[in-house]
Order: structure tokens, then C-alpha cells, then sequence
């Protein structure tokens, strides 16, 4: 044992241990910690230790919006029912119209609104020419549908035959939908953006006439016009109390262009055949 050494006042010194040169960097905190600080105070931030490409992938497949045609991927049944007002029914005024598209299930994939001079709905009625605008349940204009000022629906005149243009935003040109001379029977070609053909369309023999008010079947054919692939029907829905178009559209196309196309030939099937026999006023065809 060593002597405890007194300070001059007769206090006990405290003994204070004494550290080499070497002990004076003695590590009180983890290396880990440490760099971690160093690379917080540097301003870098730590690398992510998996992976994230497959988490964009994720979000990119299931969280995207639907827009635009996407409503119609995986869609091959429709419903195209006219909005009436109570305006427009007490109204002896030709007005605009104003359409939903519906898939069976009964949600509504597309809202169309008409776009028409007044000048022309009064004087050729449906025979006018009109932009229809398709909205989706986003409020963004999805399709749009451009027809002339045409007759060609009544009595075999076809001097100057109907079509209908299909555009989708921001003004891309995808195809349209063009009556063909048929003695017969109502007939129509759908041409892509190329002016192709890619479908053809036949309606019955008494399809003729400025409006039909009954059930009639129109059938979509192949572009060689050898094999019915869907149909695009008027009929009388009992609940509604009011006649509906139903589209039935091709089960192998998954080509959304093709079926705006299909479904621009069912509004100017509408237009052509089923339009006045919803008013109570004579016919104003020009033909």
C-alpha cells in the first residue's frame, strides 16, 4: 500500500489517473455511429438497401388513373342510353343531345354531349351535323365523334353518303365510319386512321326509311365481311321505358381505337335510323 499523500492544508489529495498519448482517442461511440454522423453532417443520405424498381413497377400497374380509352380495355357489351330532360319534352325546339355509356353492370364509362347549330336542328333535324364530345368519369374529353351534314338513311338516296370521323385528344385522327351504295340494305365500311378496313356493318332489308321505332338488328362483320363477330342492337328497355342501343363488340379486340371506332358507327346508326322516332314532330329529313 503506498502512503496518501497530503496536500499543505492537511487535505487528502485525490489521485487522479494519468493517460499516455496513445489512450487519449479511446472510442466512446460505435463506428457504425459514427460514420452515420460524418455522412449526415457531409450532407449524403444513406443508400436504400433493397431494391425499388419492382415497387415502381407495382405503382406504375395498379395505381395508374384510368383516362381516356382505358375504359374500354377490357369492355366487349355497351349501353347507350339518351339523357332526356323535362325541357326538351315540353319544348317543341330541336336541342342537343346528350347520351351515357354504360357497360351492364350499370356504371357509366362515358358522358356525350352534342355540339349543333340551332339553324340546323330546326330546318334538317337529324340529318345535322354535329361534334359529339365523350367525357369519362374523370370530366377529361376522351373521344370525339365529327359527322357532316349528309342524308342517305331514306329511300335509296345515296348521292351524297353519310360518315362520321373519330378523333381522340389532343387531335390525333384514329379512323371513321362511312356508309357504302347498298339497294339492299343499310351497309357501312369502318376504316382505321390508314384507311383500312376493318370492319363492315349490315342492317336488315327493312331498315330503310327516314326513322324506325321498332327492334332492329345491326350485325358487324369481319373486314372480308365473311364472319359476324358483334352486333349493335335497338331495342326497347322495359324499365327505362325508352329504347336503348346495345352494343356487343368483338371478344378477341383489345384494340381500344377499334372500338371507339365501333362505337362512333353505333351513334351515327342513332343519328340515321332511331333519332326522329323519339320526337313527336314529322320528319325533317332534306332528302
Amino acid at each position: 500500500m503506498f502512503p496518501t499523500p497530503y496536500t499543505d492544508d492537511g487535505a487528502e489529495e485525490i489521485s487522479m489517473p494519468v493517460f499516455s498519448e496513445a489512450s487519449s482517442s479511446v472510442v466512446t461511440e460505435p463506428p457504425s455511429l459514427m460514420r452515420e454522423q460524418e455522412r449526415l453532417y457531409q450532407g449524403t443520405r444513406r443508400p436504400i438497401p433493397v431494391s425499388t424498381i419492382d415497387w415502381q413497377s407495382a405503382m406504375t400497374s395498379h395505381f395508374s388513373p384510368l383516362h381516356g380509352l382505358d375504359f374500354l380495355q377490357d369492355v366487349n357489351q355497351l349501353i347507350i342510353q339518351q339523357t332526356v330532360e323535362l325541357t326538351d319534352l315540353m319544348s317543341s325546339l330541336e336541342s342537343e343531345n346528350r347520351y351515357t355509356v354504360k357497360v351492364p353492370r350499370g356504371e357509366t364509362i362515358y358522358y356525350a354531349t352534342e355540339s349543333s347549330t340551332s339553324f340546323q336542328r330546326t330546318c334538317f333535324g337529324s340529318s345535322r351535323a354535329f361534334i359529339m364530345r365523350l367525357y369519362d368519369p374523370t370530366q377529361q374529353e376522351a373521344i370525339q365523334f365529327k359527322r357532316r351534314l349528309a342524308c342517305g338513311s331514306c329511300c335509296s338516296v345515296f348521292f351524297y353518303l353519310q360518315d362520321l370521323e373519330v378523333w381522340i385528344p389532343p387531335g390525333e385522327f384514329i379512323g371513321k365510319v362511312a356508309q357504302n351504295f347498298n339497294a339492299q340494305r343499310p351497309s357501312f365500311s369502318i376504316y382505321n386512321k390508314q384507311y383500312d378496313v376493318i370492319y363492315k356493318i349490315e342492317g336488315p332489308e327493312s331498315a330503310f326509311g327516314c326513322h324506325l321505332s321498332k327492334n332492329h338488328n345491326f350485325q358487324i362483320f369481319s373486314s372480308d365481311g365473311s364472319t359476324q363477330i358483334g352486333s349493335i342492337i335497338h331495342q326497347w328497355d322495359q324499365v327505362q321505358v325508352a329504347y336503348n342501343l346495345y352494343m356487343q363488340l368483338p371478344g378477341h379486340e383489345h384494340n381500344t381505337r377499334h372500338k371507339a371506332l365501333l362505337l362512333g358507327a353505333a351513334f351515327l346508326l342513332e343519328y340515321m335510323y332511331f333519332e326522329n322516332a323519339k320526337r313527336k314532330s314529322t320528319c325533317k329529313c332534306i332528302c
